[in-house]
């Protein structure tokens, strides 16, 4: 803080020459520059009792006083008081006192003997703004420390040659170290291979930082290993060298067990599938040339399936422990509905929601194929979802999309020119709400948006561009920002519910009959309207065959 003309300053002058007091109380009194409020104490003690009565801005000390005994004496006095700004008063065979006054706690120092009005209104001044700068710096040190100390993820610093220079509790638990092992812990007693550090540490002196670089990292124990992200930049000196590194240890563990657990699973389930199909198509042959063996293959066959389909429940509760659950979408969105009936036992569509940077972020998805093949593209899907909200911080809906279309390309492996006629990919709508600026953010690839505000329908059509897959134009999603008020109502589905073959006519249902239905329900609370939604597309499909995977959320503020 500035200090201005107007402002008041109290100020003690603790001084044994009473000729002395005078001469300064003078130069603070004949001054424009600012109103001085004068204290005057002879000692310590007389000191000591004014700043209890008093409100004090800055003290002018003698360090040779009657109730003093050199510099040590104010050890004390400057800690129990360290809010106020202390200015040194020494005789100028006392300059080096003086200077060792201000590594001890003072803020300035000046010489009786060549004291000036100016100099002294000015050192004043400068005394009380350090003492202000000094006071912002500790609050933000301590807040730092809070945010260090209480940190989920391990925060560490280190020293170029490995030593570590501090890590928080949470980085000691993860590794399964005490407080007192960090002053013998080495960075590369965490390494399983050496050459991954030092891989790192090329990568820091070309850049000066690196984010989410994946490593195998060891426990204190030296068996139990963690797959880990490292975000870490380098510490500078004066001269652009570096000190030392700075960086968050993610742990990923469960999460790449997980993933690769589901892949396994359903890569086997897709072998499994393969074969069946294999077997099925020479079945009809064989039975026609050995009738005799039908009882035995149909056997064989029924057991392979049985153990498919427990294949298949197995990847369905895998592919559901991912999807978000509705109690914690509730806690967010509390008004909602969600209508989901995969047309197999697993599923390409897929519904995902996200909380990152105090926005609530929900989306609707319809990948290519449904079953078998429609479950992998989820899985891609919702992992690269996750790591672009989650670790990238990114919740403008457009760029999501942008950047998932991108990762998918990679995935599949659609850059490969060879690969240009591939259109596996995915269709979604995805909204973030940002409730402290009244608004909601929407972006679409294929899927539409379509909202109420007070009755009446708004449709918002999705970006032509799918996720994924070869495109001869250069591909842009659109974030659409639309304010929201207390009543309306915004709903994201797939194309499953339009296009069910069912009614009078065995007919598609059809989107505007979507928009008719959501026009005479958008009144109703969220939960009754999820029941006409269901109850719309059973009285509509009847005895058809399902076409498609149905998903269909419904949301009102």
């Amino acid at each position: 803080m500035e200090l201005i003309q107007t402002d008041e300053i109290s100020v003690l002058i603790i001084e044994s020459s009473e000729t002395d007091a005078l001469t300064l109380g003078e130069m603070l009194g004949d001054t424009d520059t600012f109103n001085f409020n004068i204290y005057h104490a002879y000692n310590l003690e007389e000191a000591t009792q004014l700043i209890k009565e008093a409100k004090v801005d800055l003290i002018l000390l003698n360090l040779f006083l009657s109730d003093s005994y050199g510099i040590h004496t104010f050890d004390g006095l400057f800690a129990t008081y360290s809010e106020i700004p202390f200015i040194v008063l020494t005789e100028i065979e006392d300059d080096m006192v003086g200077k060792n006054a201000v590594k001890r706690g003072a803020q300035d120092f000046l010489i009786k003997s060549e004291l000036t009005q100016n100099m002294l209104v000015r050192s004043i001044s400068y005394s009380i703004e350090r003492k202000q700068k000094e006071e912002e710096l500790l609050r933000s040190e301590e807040k730092y420390r809070q945010l260090f100390m209480q940190s989920k993820d391990a925060i560490y610093m280190s020293t170029v040659e490995g030593d570590f220079i501090d890590i928080n509790p949470a980085g000691l638990k993860l590794f399964g170290y005490e407080l007192e092992d960090i002053n013998s812990l080495k960075v590369s007693d965490l390494y399983i291979n050496q050459d991954d550090r030092n891989k790192l540490k090329n990568i820091l002196a070309r850049e000066g930082q690196v984010a989410d670089y994946e490593v195998d990292l060891l426990k204190k124990d030296k068996i139990s290993i963690l797959n880990c992200l490292l975000s870490t930049t380098t510490v500078k000196d004066e001269d652009e060298r570096i000190i030392g590194y700075q960086g968050i240890i993610k742990d990923i563990t469960a999460k790449k067990k997980a993933e690769q657990a589901l892949i396994r699973s359903l890569e086997d389930l897709d072998q499994a599938n393969k074969e069946l199909q294999n077997l099925n198509a020479t079945l009809e042959e064989k039975v026609e040339n050995r009738t005799n063996q039908l009882v035995e293959e149909k056997e064989v066959v029924e057991a392979q399936n049985k153990e498919i389909r427990e294949s298949i429940n197995y990847a369905k509760r895998i592919q559901a422990s991912i999807l978000p659950s509705k109690q914690k979408i509730k806690q967010y969105f509390n008004d909602s509905f969600i209508y989901y009936a995969p047309k197999d036992i697993v599923s390409g569509d897929f519904y995902w929601f996200e909380y990152s940077r105090k926005k609530p972020l929900f989306a609707v998805v319809d990948c290519t194929g449904h079953g078998v093949p429609g479950a992998f593209m989820s899985i891609i899907g919702y992992t690269q979802l996750n790591e672009i909200v989650s670790d990238q911080k990114i919740t403008d809906p457009g760029v999501i999309l942008k950047e998932l279309d991108k990762r998918v390309k990679i995935s599949l492996n659609q850059n490969n020119p060879q690969e240009k006629n591939s259109k596996d990919g995915m269709e979604l709508g995805i909204i973030s709400v940002n409730f402290e600026q009244g608004k909601l953010e929407y972006a679409g690839a294929m899927r539409p948006l379509y909202y109420t505000k007070g009755g009446e329908l708004h449709i918002i059509k999705g970006d032509k561009f799918s996720i994924g897959g070869f495109s001869r134009h250069r591909k842009q999603f659109t974030t659409h920002r639309i304010p929201i008020e207390s009543g309306d109502c915004f709903y994201l589905f797939s194309d499953g519910y339009p296009d069910q073959f069912g009614g009078p006519r065995g007919k598609k249902f059809m989107t505007k009959n979507v928009a008719q239905m959501i026009t005479n329900i958008c009144h109703l609370p969220m939960a009754e309207q999820g029941i006409i939604v269901k109850n719309a597309f059973l009285d509509w499909k009847k005895d058809e065959e399902q076409v498609d995977d149905i998903l269909i959320s419904g949301i009102r503020f």
